[in-house]
């Protein structure tokens, strides 16, 4: 369905205030990533956080797990640890630990008898598109995020080196997919502040995704210079004279998003990007770059280091943002009609989420002009 991009009105300030804490308690029941699964090659242990959580990530027996980092003996950090047997075994003391979280092993103690509370908290896990995701609560909400070429043997992917923001994962998604700050914080590269204008496009809900750019209204890719303008950037992704019509999004609700960007002569630029929050006002951000062409290796450096550079373009701005967590309330910041429609149904789905158990929760939707 097409939806709506009115904002709220300042009719709406009563609203709970409390909703950013809400959705973050929410978020528990979504997969996030944690690693990249070429982290795991060797096994592991990995360390890695989220919502807050210390978290040990390991592969046991081919299968990925994830256990809070916490052995039931001393309280010390499974992840300074090592595998050994498919087993996961404490540094500190030697317990060591099997796929079900179970301790298997007291080396101090003579015989087989184990303590049933000597077990380590498990979480949900999956290795898909290249990353290690992990779900903190007691049932998925939605399926894991796809990057459905990640395993076309034409399609040339590479991970860019994860990265910490000072930033709630809600404000580095929303900027991911802010198109009026091109023009400005990516001026020459990514946009032009001569033509700082936002064309209007359409915003569905399919499935558990937000999808938006590219489709049947916006045509062939624009011819005015957008062929020779490509070839200047050198195969890297540009700006084509328009913001929107040669992208298409997928954003997975709630941090993922798919790109998929034309490039002239039938070549196509692409980023999953996924961000994980570590904490209510921090994330971890995890990046996967793919093309169809510049297939080399070699190459794989230009392409990660551009998205470097954009990346640190975008970062100072976003962690200046005040409230640092994302308003769930559309009428905390103001909201301009059509430029800023992804951001308002992003919003809208974000608040459902956080009033999720709250149903006496007013719809944002009934209140809009």
């Amino acid at each position: 369905m097409t939806l709506d991009d009115t904002p709220l009105g300042p009719e709406d300030s009563h609203l709970d205030k409390t909703g950013e804490k809400l959705l973050y308690e929410e978020l528990q029941n979504f997969w996030h990533p944690v690693a990249y699964a070429a982290d795991l090659e060797s096994g592991g242990p990995v360390p890695a956080l989220l919502l807050g959580e210390p978290l040990v990530v390991v592969r046991l027996g081919g299968e990925i797990r994830v256990f809070r980092d916490l052995c039931a003996h001393r309280g010390t950090a499974m992840s300074l640890g090592w595998v050994e047997d498919d087993q996961l075994r404490c540094g500190y003391h030697g317990w060591t630990y099997g796929a079900d979280g179970l301790c298997t092993e007291i080396p101090a103690r003579f015989g087989t008898r184990i303590p049933s509370r000597a077990r380590l908290a498990s979480y949900h896990a999956q290795d898909s598109s290249g990353l290690i995701w992990a779900c903190l609560g007691e049932e998925p909400r939605f399926p894991v995020p796809v990057f459905g070429d990640f395993d076309d043997p034409d399609v040339r992917v590479v991970s860019m080196p994860a990265y910490d923001w000072e930033s709630a994962a809600a404000r580095r998604l929303e900027n991911y997919v802010d198109f009026a700050h091109f023009a400005w914080v990516h001026d020459g590269i990514l946009g032009d502040r001569t033509q700082p204008e936002v064309p209007d496009h359409d915003v569905r809900r399919v499935g558990a995704e937000l999808r938006f750019g590219e489709g049947e209204s916006y045509g062939e890719l624009p011819p005015t210079g957008a062929e020779g303008r490509g070839q200047s950037r050198d195969g890297l992704p540009h700006q084509t004279g328009t913001i929107i019509a040669d992208k298409a999004y997928r954003l997975f609700m709630p941090f993922t998003v798919w790109l998929k960007q034309r490039l002239p002569g039938g070549q196509y630029y692409q980023l999953f990007f996924a961000a994980a929050p570590t904490g209510p006002k921090t994330c971890r951000s995890f990046t996967q770059i793919g093309r169809n062409y510049d297939l080399d290796p070699a190459l794989d450096e230009k392409f990660v280091s551009f998205n470097e550079m954009i990346v640190g373009q975008d970062r100072p701005w976003v962690q200046s943002q005040r409230p640092e967590e994302l308003p769930v309330d559309l009428s905390a910041e103001v909201q301009i009609r059509g430029v800023d429609r992804v951001a308002v149904e992003y919003r809208r789905w974000l608040r459902e989420i956080a009033f999720a158990s709250s149903p006496g929760d007013p719809d944002p939707s009934e209140s809009a002009e």
